[in-house]
């Protein structure tokens, strides 16, 4: 590196200086630490890559850990039920739920019981008067859980006020029923207590234990024990008969009784929602279980995607264009095992049933290791039909699915051959960013040098100047 100095001009000693050593740094930083930067640079990109490529490899792999699954648990053995009228019924079907059709008809709702008492005037006295002021205790019995709960009456409580109280009371105390004050008219009010559940086994049962409360509410002994239907201004039951508050249904025949609307056991694999009573004269609904072949037929899919996405992305990253233009990881040996390893998985032979290959599917393997679904029809025909063959074809011991589980897991496993390589990777750049360090090192104590060096030559340039400058004064005075 060579600098040239103007003697005609004065030169400030510091900013030369620090002009000189900061393009000696650059130049020497340019030619030392820029490459090595790169370097470090090219090793992030790459880590960047293995983690989009486990990233890729886990998707692929939850996919087909569900397609490898057998049994009851088998992505090919989803099912649905066909109702011939989903407003009276719906129907879900469970995977282990038979293939099989049925006949319901829905005779009763199931209901949840309700108890309400007389009606009042709002701001009327006739409660306190029957009661008398003190603390009242009644009972309430639900699904066999016995309550008691007291309410204390005041001086000037009005009917309104008592009838608040014993709804607070009730729902402070008691867990499986709400109790409510309604104002039915503008100047009357009633309360009501309505059980959470459907069905007898959530009955309703009110009692007084101490005074009579209950009784001057127009719900006493005898309404209760005959459950004595309300009106319009009497307290009652809303059913008189406990059985109305069942579901009852004819299922293939036989008649079931149930306390809920939704019933999961009676036929296994299937939960049962009635939604509307049908006349006598209607036509049982009928329900058909089968395979639900638009879920098998999306869990395919689904697979193809995955595989695809993986299958492009290391392509991509391996490739060589015609023009030799190379990828950042082309010739990487991992890459090119992995490329070359999942295209045997899908493409060999399955020895399980009588579908051998993808092929066999209308599933077609390219020759760029991706897949298309060339024959869709045959695909769904197959999945209609012959269902079994096709799960086989991925969930048997040597199937597709359970392949390339396998194959797949020792890649993304913590600490697996992904984990290694990203973190031999990262050593790299730990090992590159000291090397950085020792060069900036370097290149700093061989600047600090060369300033040195350019200090003691200004000092002598500058040292020139002053002599030549005093010569050039004698030189002056002897000529004159």
């Amino acid at each position: 590196m060579s600098f040239y100095f103007n003697t005609n001009n004065s030169i400030n000693p510091t900013d030369a200086l620090t002009q000189l050593v900061q393009m000696f740094k650059q130049s020497e930083g340019s030619k030392l630490v820029k490459p090595v930067e790169m370097r470090k640079n090219l090793i992030q990109t790459k880590i960047s890559i293995f983690q989009d490529l486990k990233t890729k490899l886990n998707s692929l792999l939850t996919i087909v850990k569900d397609l490898s699954l057998p049994g009851v648990n088998s992505k090919f053995q989803v099912k649905t039920a066909d109702v011939s009228n989903p407003s009276v019924l719906s129907v879900v079907a469970e995977p282990y739920a038979t293939q099989s059709t049925h006949t319901i008809f829905v005779q009763q709702l199931a209901k949840e019981d309700s108890v309400l008492s007389s009606r009042f005037s709002n701001n009327g006295i006739e409660i306190l008067t029957a009661v008398g002021e003190g603390t009242k205790t009644i009972r309430i019995i639900v699904n066999d859980v016995s309550t008691d709960v007291n309410i204390t009456i005041s001086s000037g409580d009005t009917n309104e006020m008592i009838l608040s109280k014993i709804a607070s009371g009730i729902n402070s105390k008691v867990s499986d029923v709400n109790a409510t004050v309604i104002r039915d008219t503008n100047s009357s009010t009633r309360l009501v207590v309505k059980s959470k559940n459907t069905g007898s086994q959530y009955a309703i049962f009110l009692s007084d234990v101490s005074g009579n409360l209950l009784e001057s509410i127009g719900l006493g002994a005898n309404v209760i024990s005959t459950r004595s239907s309300s009106t319009d201004v009497n307290g009652g039951y809303l059913y008189s008969d406990v059985n109305l508050l069942d579901a009852k249904i004819v299922v293939n025949g036989i008649s079931i009784t149930r306390g809920s609307n939704r019933i999961n056991d009676i036929i296994p694999g299937l939960t049962i929602e009635i939604k509307q009573v049908q006349n006598a004269n209607d036509t049982p609904i009928s329900v058909a279980v089968k395979i639900d072949s638009a879920k098998v037929r999306e869990s395919i899919d689904s697979f193809v995607k995955a595989y695809n996405d993986l299958v492009k992305f290391i392509n991509d990253k391996t490739r060589t264009t015609t023009d030799g233009a190379r990828s950042i990881l082309s010739g990487d040996h991992m890459l090119a095992r992995l490329k070359t390893d999942l295209r045997l998985k899908v493409s060999g032979t399955v020895s399980s049933g009588t579908l051998n290959f993808l092929s066999d599917i209308g599933i077609k393997v390219n020759s760029d290791g991706t897949l298309t679904i060339s024959d869709a029809t045959k695909l769904d025909r197959l999945i209609s039909t012959d269902i079994s063959q096709v799960e086989a074809l991925f969930n048997s011991l040597d199937g597709i699915a359970v392949r390339l589980r396998d194959f797949i897991n020792p890649f993304v496993q913590i600490g697996g051959m992904i984990d290694q390589r990203v973190n031999f990777e990262k050593e790299q750049t730990r090992y590159i960013d000291e090397k950085i360090k020792s060069l900036n090192g370097l290149i700093d104590q061989r600047a600090e040098s060369l300033r040195r060096q350019f200090a003691q030559l200004l000092s002598l340039y500058n040292a020139f100047v002053r002599q030549q400058a005093m010569i050039q004064q004698l030189t002056q005075v002897l000529v004159i």
